[in-house]
């Protein structure tokens, strides 16, 4: 019969040995494990590269045709114009440059581009050339002058000279957006012969297919240094290349995993799915350190038979809880509207929970096979450990009253965050985008519009002179806000209307309103004027900057309280008259305000769920809030700080707050595991005493794996810094940032609440006698890792 061999304490490798039956079927469940997922890969590898091979949403679709926004503007855009156009325009680009209609007829002639199936990629291309002509000519039949005037701020610049193409796109088009923009910007270049960098192009498409390069830019170009960094840090901190591959190819994939979910379910891919494959993997790889180190430390404090299983006991709880608090935190972002954010914190938990089972499938039968032996002498990183372990006790006092003033003054702050999803927030300020934005505004005027419909019912005793006259002062009325910088309306392409005063004016007022009645249809063309299912709408389009910094929100009350007051004075609702507001500046309003909600409404859900979680598990509701203390910490410390700062908040940023407390949590449940632990061998003394035993015992144990975990996500994270889309690289530093503050939370704010009289809501559970017995033989517990 086979001995268990004696503690091996040189370090080197020992004889291997099947000894323990258990150790023989770990390493089966191992063996049985890595087939299936084997057997996986090629399903999982063609699903997720399936994902990735198709567009980003543009932020349009990212909430649901029902949201009110969005089905305000598909009405608008139904019955007017689609908002899918792309402004273009270069120096040179004047109202008699012959090359603007070279590239109109390029684009729209009999071999202008199409899709497979014939469709064509472009609507119609207005220049202000094309405008200038429809003024001058009949019936208006202004002079050029005037018409140029009128024309400035919309397509034509404040010089009276340059002008762009608003190219507008089918959804043929808008489908292949990528290969239309490419044509298009081809097309201008080979027409005009300039060089790219004097070509300027912006719009919804060009935003689109400028978020689709960068998406693929960020996974493309940081996610595999990304990857070898995560590698790199994991070898560094179990010391084994062995272990590290293993924890990093099995994190690698759980990745794999997560993008299968995301094509099982039929989801999309959105913008923010470029960060969950570096999320998972810093999570899988996490949770992987965690196992091993439990493995290696019941492997030192009693080497031979069983120490793979009863480190699967020891372990399962605390990384169960940690691995599903943090998906917790993650799919707390399903109760979000908007679609980016509840798709990445449901297949993002997933990839996470799928971490923990391969984990525990996989590791424990390795490790039984081939452990890793470690000498039990000092590990050189213990003097740290037991430094920060006897600081952060004597100052227990004074850390809990710091911890709590930062936490009321920072936690007042938080009423002061603003979310944006505006074009500065996605862009980098020197990005290709924003300096095209920068210019086509500064050459022909701002991009961003904001739609008032004025709607008169079929039955409304008003008449189309006094329509137009309303269309005129609700014009004159926003051209009054700082922020407008040009308004278009039937009113530009109509005769001004003589003032009736007198009966020769009031005949001229008669005959310039039959024009107007006759004008209608061409009105009607132009996207000014539409006959409507119970009225007719008559259009005004303010435009405004997109990089001006605008709070949208203002704004539009702003518009509000302008136009309101012509409305009713022209009887409003009585006579059938009410106004509209549409367009992308409210729906990108509307965004923002959903935004906001859902970054307090996940953090609220998931603070709530994960609360009750500790709750239970510490067997108290006492113990539970006080353990929830040093997670809220980050969040208080970050987002408070940005609140106080006036700070803007994009997508990206947004959901770090839900994912870093589930992240949090995952360090307060090992911490306080040996804490209890450390608890129920107290040492000779007082209360006290025997809580600053247990804090520096679960340091002892702990704070290596802790630190080890956070530099893996933290650092990991952080390749994504040098990325050109802005939330990407946003949500790489916030995390960063809030793992941070949670390992500070775990080893600073949680072991000084031990220490004082909060600790004794804390239980002890029994501990295992054997190695409590070895770490008495040997002196204090060892490092883990």
């Amino acid at each position: 019969m086979d001995t268990v061999p004696p503690a091996d304490t040189s370090g080197r490798r020992g004889p291997r040995t099947w000894a323990d039956p258990g150790a023989a079927r770990l390493f089966r469940l191992s063996l049985i494990s890595l087939t299936v997922l084997a057997a996986a890969v090629p399903w999982i590898a063609r699903t997720a590269i399936g994902v990735l091979g198709v567009d980003t949403t543009s932020p349009i679709d990212w909430v649901p045709e029902t949201f009110p926004a969005r089905r305000a503007y598909a009405e608008f855009t139904a019955e007017f114009e689609s908002g899918d156009v792309v402004v273009a325009s270069w120096p040179g680009c004047t109202l008699d440059a012959p090359q603007v209609a070279d590239v109109v007829a390029a684009a729209t002639g009999a071999a202008a581009p199409r899709d497979p199936a014939g469709g064509p990629w472009f609507n119609e291309v207005a220049t202000g050339r094309s405008a200038v002509d429809r003024l001058t000519a009949p019936p208006l039949s202004l002079d050029e002058g005037t018409a140029v005037r009128r024309l400035r701020g919309i397509l034509v610049g404040p010089d009276g000279r340059q002008t762009c193409l608003v190219v507008g796109f089918t959804a043929a088009g808008r489908a292949d957006r990528r290969r239309a923009v490419a044509w298009l910007r081809d097309t201008i270049l080979a027409r005009t012969g300039i060089t790219d960098a004097d070509l300027h192009l912006a719009g919804p498409v060009i935003e689109d297919v400028a978020v689709d390069a960068a998406s693929a830019e960020s996974l493309g170009v940081y996610g595999a240094p990304a990857a070898a960094i995560v590698l790199l840090l994991t070898w560094v901190s179990l010391r084994s290349f062995r272990y590290a591959l293993a924890v990093f190819v099995l994190a690698l994939a759980c990745v794999g995993l997560a993008f299968a979910s995301v094509g099982a379910w039929g989801d999309r891919m959105n913008p923010v799915l470029i960060v969950m494959p570096l999320l998972v993997l810093t999570l899988g790889v996490s949770a992987g350190i965690h196992v091993v180190n439990y493995l290696v430390e019941e492997y030192r404090l009693g080497q031979g038979r069983g120490a793979a299983m009863r480190a699967v006991k020891t372990a399962w709880l605390p990384c169960s809880l940690s691995a599903g608090t943090t998906a917790l935190g993650l799919l707390s972002l399903v109760v979000s509207e908007l679609e980016p954010i509840r798709v990445f914190g449901f297949h993002a938990a997933v990839g996470t929970l799928g971490t923990l089972v391969v984990s525990f499938l996989v590791l424990p039968g390795l490790f039984a096979r081939w452990p890793i032996r470690r000498r039990l002498d000092a590990d050189p990183r213990a003097a740290a450990v037991d430094g920060l372990a006897a600081w952060v006790t004597r100052r227990a006092a004074p850390i809990v009253v710091l911890t709590t003033v930062v936490l009321v003054t920072l936690g007042a702050g938080a009423g002061g965050i603003r979310t944006s999803v505006g074009l500065d927030t996605l862009f980098a300020p020197g990005s290709r985008v924003i300096r095209d934005y920068a210019w086509l505004e500064r050459a022909i005027g701002p991009l961003v519009p904001v739609e008032v419909l004025i709607r008169f019912a079929d039955d409304a005793p008003v008449r189309s002179a006094e329509r137009l006259d309303i269309v005129n002062e609700v014009g004159a009325a926003l051209e009054s806000l700082g922020p407008v910088a040009a308004v278009t309306s039937a009113a530009v392409f109509v005769p001004d209307l003589p003032a009736a005063s007198g009966t020769l004016s009031v005949a001229r007022k008669v005959l310039v309103a039959r024009r107007l009645e006759d004008r209608l249809t061409q009105l009607s063309a132009m996207s000014l004027v539409r006959q409507v299912n119970g009225g007719q709408v008559w259009r005004v389009t303010a435009r405004t900057s997109a990089l001006g910094g605008l709070d949208y929100a203002d704004f539009l009350g702003e518009v509000r309280r302008v136009v309101e007051p012509l409305v009713a004075a022209h009887g409003g609702a009585a006579r059938g008259v009410g106004a509209i507001y549409t367009g992308a500046m409210p729906l990108i309003n509307a965004l923002q305000n959903t935004l906001f909600r859902d970054l307090f409404t996940s953090f609220l859900s998931a603070c709530a769920t994960i609360s009750l979680v500790m709750i239970l598990v510490e067997r108290g509701v006492m113990a539970g809030l006080v353990a929830m203390i040093p997670n809220v910490f980050p969040m208080v410390l970050l987002f408070g700080g940005l609140g106080w700062a006036g700070a803007t908040l994009d997508i990206g940023s947004v959901m770090t707050a839900s994912v870093a407390l589930g992240m949090a949590v995952d360090g307060t449940f090992h911490f306080l595991t040996f804490f209890r632990q450390g608890s129920a061998a107290p040492a000779a003394g007082s209360p006290r005493r025997n809580r600053i035993h247990a804090v520096r015992a679960a340091f002892r144990h702990s704070a290596p794996a802790l630190v080890q975990s956070a530099l893996v996500c933290g650092l990991g994270i952080l390749a994504f810094v040098p990325s050109s889309f802005a939330p990407t690289r946003r949500f790489a530093v916030m995390l960063a940032l809030l793992v941070t503050a949670a390992l500070v939370g775990d080893l600073v704010v949680l072991p000084a609440l031990l220490v004082t009289c909060a600790g004794r809501w804390f239980r002890p559970i029994g501990a295992r006698p054997r190695a409590i017995r070895g770490a008495r033989r040997r002196g204090p517990l060892p490092t883990a890792g």
